[in-house]
C-alpha cells in the first residue's frame, strides 16, 4: 500500500480520494463515509507512508497502537511534535513555512467568513481589531483590508506595526492593547498567550464579536465574556470545517512532493 491516512477531519476523507484520483493505493482508517476507501488498523504495516492526525482517537486508535504495526523505514507525515520509533521517519508539516502560510491563509478566510455568518453589518462598515502578526494575523489583515474593513492591528514588535501600516492598517503596541479595544465591532486574537482577559473584556463595546482562533493556552477568557454577556467563541481547524476540499488539496501537494523527494523535515 502506498498511504494510509489515520482518521482526521473532512479534509483527510478527501484526502485519501484525491489520493486514489491520482492513482495511489490510498487508504483511510476511520468511520465508513461513501466513495472513501477504507482499511483496517492492521494495514498500517503494510503502508510506506501514514498520515497522522491529531487526535488518532478520532479515528479509534492510539499512537501505541500504530507503532505495534508500523513497519522499520514507514515514513510518518504529520503537524506538531511527534516522537517517533526507531527506523521510522517522521515528517513534520509545521514545520514548512509553506504549508504554514497556505494554512494561515484559509483559517483566515474562515475566521471572516464565521464573523460574517454572525455580524448584522457588512465588514466594510466594521472597525475590525487583530491582536498578533503571525501568519494568521497577517492573512487576515489583508484580506480584512480588501474587504474594506477599518483594521487596527496589535502587536508587540515595532517591525510588525510597521509592516501592518504599509499595507493600510492602523497598528497599536500590545502593551496599549486595553486602550485600543473601545470602538471595535470585531476582534480576531490569533497568539496563543492570555490577552483579553477579564479586564480587558470590560474596556469592549457591549455588541463586540470576539473570535479566539489560537491553540491552547488560549488568548481569550471565554469565562469571563459570558460573565459579560459578550459573544465570544474559539474557532479551532477552521481550514478543516469551513473548507476541507482546499485543506486537503493543500496536504495532497505536500505529499506529493515529498514523493517526489521534495524538502523533508525530520
Amino acid at each position: 500500500m502506498d498511504i494510509l491516512v489515520l482518521g482526521g477531519d473532512r479534509r483527510f476523507t478527501i484526502l485519501t480520494k484525491m489520493l486514489v484520483a491520482r492513482g495511489l493505493h490510498a487508504r483511510w482508517v476511520g468511520d465508513a463515509e461513501e466513495g472513501v476507501p477504507l482499511a483496517p488498523l492492521e494495514a498500517v504495516g503494510r503502508a510506506e507512508m501514514i498520515v497522522l492526525n491529531s487526535p488518532l482517537k478520532l479515528a479509534g486508535v492510539s499512537w501505541e497502537d500504530v507503532l505495534k504495526e508500523a513497519q522499520p523505514g514507514t515514513q510518518f507525515i504529520f503537524c506538531g511534535p511527534q516522537p517517533m520509533p526507531a527506523g521510522a521517519e517522521g515528517i513534520d508539516l509545521s514545520q514548512d513555512e509553506t504549508f504554514l502560510r497556505r494554512n494561515a491563509r484559509l483559517t483566515a478566510e474562515g475566521a471572516i467568513f464565521s464573523a460574517a455568518g454572525v455580524l448584522e453589518s457588512a465588514l466594510m462598515d466594521c472597525r475590525v481589531l487583530v491582536i498578533g502578526w503571525g501568519r494568521i494575523g497577517r492573512a487576515l489583515a489583508e484580506k480584512l483590508l480588501a474587504l474594506g474593513a477599518k483594521v487596527t492591528v496589535a502587536s508587540r514588535s515595532e517591525r510588525n506595526r510597521r509592516a501592518a501600516m504599509l499595507l493600510g492598517a492602523q497598528a497599536v503596541d500590545t502593551s496599549e492593547l486595553s486602550g485600543a479595544l473601545p470602538g471595535h465591532q470585531v476582534v480576531f486574537s490569533t497568539p496563543a498567550v492570555p490577552v483579553l482577559g477579564r479586564g480587558e473584556l470590560s474596556r469592549l463595546d457591549p455588541e463586540c464579536l470576539v473570535i479566539d482562533l489560537s491553540s491552547a493556552p488560549y488568548g481569550v477568557d471565554l469565562s469571563a465574556a459570558r460573565e459579560k454577556n459578550i459573544r465570544a467563541w474559539r474557532e479551532p481547524g477552521l481550514p478543516g470545517r469551513y473548507c476541507p476540499e482546499s485543506a486537503a488539496r493543500v496536504l495532497l501537494s505536500h505529499i506529493l512532493d515529498l514523493r517526489k523527494g521534495g524538502v523533508r523535515h525530520d
